[in-house]
């Protein structure tokens, strides 16, 4: 007999998106920020558990969605077999995901065959990891800052998108890691307001005050994740998303790459760009739509209200939770969701993965891994 008390405490939650066509979300949510997060978990959650037959993992307290066996996975040698092999240069014909044939084939003793040698000499793994939760705790003299909570999730982000993408350490390029409440996303100028896009000079200062104990926990946790040894692959660029200029300066040499946020008419300070050019930083700029909270909290509880239902019946009421019943709403101003809604999960962290190949530049795999705790 299942109890009708909810159960779901504790039980976590996994996420895979499986489309980057986005559907329009329906309940109400803030004007600002427009982000691309939602509706995309949303086409993969009806993708996963409309029809017949949801796809669903559930077991010891972990709702997976959708089912595993239907992820696209890169089984692929790590990079140490990379250096061995001696890929075709044929740089017309795309590679695509070698089966395990041609992986276990052998080409000049190096087990590789043609096919899966130029798949992995052809491929750049970006890896953009936001910390969004609040740090698990830890027995660790340093778990009051948070970071050895936060060396916990990126260890486990990293094990899944191995384990169910194929995509281990060794195969990435470049990890960025961001943390919630730090957002830099460049400034608009005084003459871009008046006269539009383009125009030069009267750059405004970015204001935005970090809390001093974040601050030291992300400087602290990137530190970490540099010298610790067991995270970074041989060959991985360690970066950070959306840091201000101050917190570079006090990370120093800690990343090699600074991803921003820069939409139309934002600018940097050339203060910003002379430092990071001085110190080795790349500045990657991009238009957004992520910033430090790419999926709230708020818009994870009402995404999967719509599917309450579904969920408890798909775990035998193992996963359910009062809160999933009702949406969260939106305040009256329109600005935000409610703070005071009880809610029925909460975000740890969202992964995104860019699978690119390099000589054509065509995207192989994208996609984005939530997880989250049901409450």
């Amino acid at each position: 007999m299942v109890s009708s008390s909810p159960s779901s405490s504790g039980s976590s939650l996994y996420i895979f998106t499986t489309s980057q066509i986005p559907l329009p979300i329906k309940y109400a949510h803030p004007r600002k920020p427009v982000l691309v997060v939602p509706p995309i978990v949303h086409r993969s959650l009806h993708n996963a558990l409309d029809g017949d037959t949801p796809s669903v993992s559930y077991a010891e307290g972990e709702l997976i969605i959708p089912h595993p066996d239907g992820l696209v996975k890169h089984d692929l040698p790590p990079s140490s077999s990379r250096s061995n092999t001696n890929p075709k240069s044929d740089s017309d014909s795309q590679p695509s995901a070698p089966s395990e044939g041609q992986i276990n084939g052998e080409v000049d003793g190096t087990g590789l065959s043609d096919a899966a040698s130029n798949y992995i000499i052809d491929s750049e793994l970006t890896i953009k990891l936001h910390l969004v939760g609040e740090a698990p705790s830890s027995s660790s003299p340093s778990s009051a800052s948070g970071e050895q909570g936060y060396i916990s999730w990126i260890k486990e982000s990293l094990g899944l998108l191995e384990k169910y993408k194929g995509l281990s350490k060794d195969k990435i390029d470049t990890l960025l890691i961001g943390f919630k409440g730090i957002d830099y996303r460049g400034a608009k100028t005084a003459a871009s307001e008046m006269f539009g896009c383009g125009s030069e000079g009267l750059e405004t200062p970015n204001t935005q005050s970090i809390p001093s104990e974040l601050r030291q926990t992300a400087i602290r946790t990137l530190r970490q994740v540099k010298h610790q040894g067991d995270i970074l692959g041989e060959q991985t660029k360690l970066g950070s998303l959306y840091f201000t200029l101050d917190l570079l300066k006090e990370l120093g040499q800690g990343v090699q790459v600074n991803a921003l946020d820069t939409p139309d008419c934002h600018h940097l300070p050339k203060e910003y760009t002379s430092y990071a050019r001085e110190a080795g930083v790349q500045l990657w700029a991009g238009g957004g739509g992520e910033g430090s909270d790419p999926l709230p909290t708020a818009h994870l509880h009402n995404l999967l209200q719509e599917f309450s239902g579904n969920l408890s019946d798909l775990t035998d009421g193992e996963v359910k939770s009062p809160a999933l019943g009702q949406p969260i709403g939106v305040r009256a101003d329109g600005l935000k969701f409610q703070e005071d809604a009880e809610k029925g999960v909460e975000v740890k962290w969202v992964l995104s993965y860019t699978l690119v190949s390099k000589t054509r530049n065509v995207v192989k795999d994208k996609g984005y891994i939530i997880a989250a705790t049901f409450i």
